[in-house]
C-alpha cells in the first residue's frame, strides 16, 4: 500500500498540472492538504482503535500467557477497504475528469488506509518482537521506503499505457489481494510463532 501512496507523490503533478486540471503552483501545493488530513486522521483513528482492540481482546483474556498478537490485525480490515475505494475514485477522477474534489478524496482516503494498516500492522510485529523494537522496525520501513520509491520507476509508464482509471484500479486490485497474507498470518501466526520462536534479547 506504501507503494502506491509514495508512487502518487511522485507522480501527481503529471496528472494535475497540465489540462484538463491545470493547477497553478499554489492550488497544487494546496491539493497536498487531502493526504495530510488523511495521514493525521489516520493518526487518530490508529491510536483509538488499536486501543480499542486490545482493551476488549484483554477483557474476554486476562490471562496474558493466553494472549494472541494476531488479534491485533483486526485493525487492518478497516483502512484497508477505505484505501481500495480511495485509488480507485482516486483514478477514475482523472480518467473522467471528475472535479478536484474527488482527487483530493480519493489521495486522502488511501493515506487514511496507508497509515492506518502500518499501525495495525507495526503493533502486532512489536508484540511478537517486543525485544527486537529496533530491529524491527527497521525493516518495516526499509520495505516501505524500498517499495514506494521503486514505483516511480514504471507508475508513469503504467498510466500511459492503461490510463489513469486502468493503472490505479490494478493497484487496487494488487491491494485487495495482499490481504491474503493478513488474512494467513492471523490463522497460522501462532503455529508460525512456535515453530520460528524470536531470537534472544540483544540486550
Amino acid at each position: 500500500m506504501t507503494m502506491w501512496t509514495i508512487g502518487i507523490v511522485s507522480t501527481i503533478s503529471l496528472l494535475i498540472l497540465p489540462p484538463p486540471y491545470l493547477f497553478s503552483e499554489t492550488h497544487f501545493a494546496l491539493l497536498f492538504f487531502a493526504p495530510m488530513i488523511g495521514t493525521l486522521a489516520a493518526e487518530a483513528w490508529g491510536h483509538w482503535f488499536n486501543d480499542f482492540l486490545l482493551k476488549g481482546y484483554l477483557k474476554k483474556t486476562p490471562n496474558i500467557e493466553d494472549y494472541q498478537p494476531e488479534h491485533r490485525l483486526r485493525g487492518v480490515y478497516p483502512p484497508w477497504i477505505l484505501a481500495i475505494g480511495g485509488l480507485i475514485l482516486f483514478g477514475q477522477a482523472f480518467q473522467h475528469t471528475l472535479s478536484w474534489v474527488a482527487v483530493a478524496f480519493g489521495w486522502g482516503m488511501l493515506c487514511f488506509g496507508t497509515l492506518g494498516t502500518t499501525t495495525a500492522v507495526s503493533a502486532y510485529i512489536l508484540d511478537v518482537f517486543p525485544h527486537h523494537a529496533s530491529l524491527a522496525s527497521a525493516w518495516i520501513l526499509s520495505a516501505r521506503v524500498l517499495g514506494g520509491f521503486c514505483v516511480v520507476y514504471f507508475q508513469t509508464k503504467w498510466i500511459e499505457k492503461d490510463g489513469p482509471a486502468g493503472a490505479f484500479g490494478a493497484q487496487a486490485g494488487i491491494m485487495a489481494i495482499a490481504i491474503a497474507s493478513i488474512a494467513a498470518t492471523q490463522y497460522w501466526g501462532p503455529k508460525w510463532r512456535k515453530q520460528f520462536p524470536a531470537p534472544a534479547p540483544e540486550n
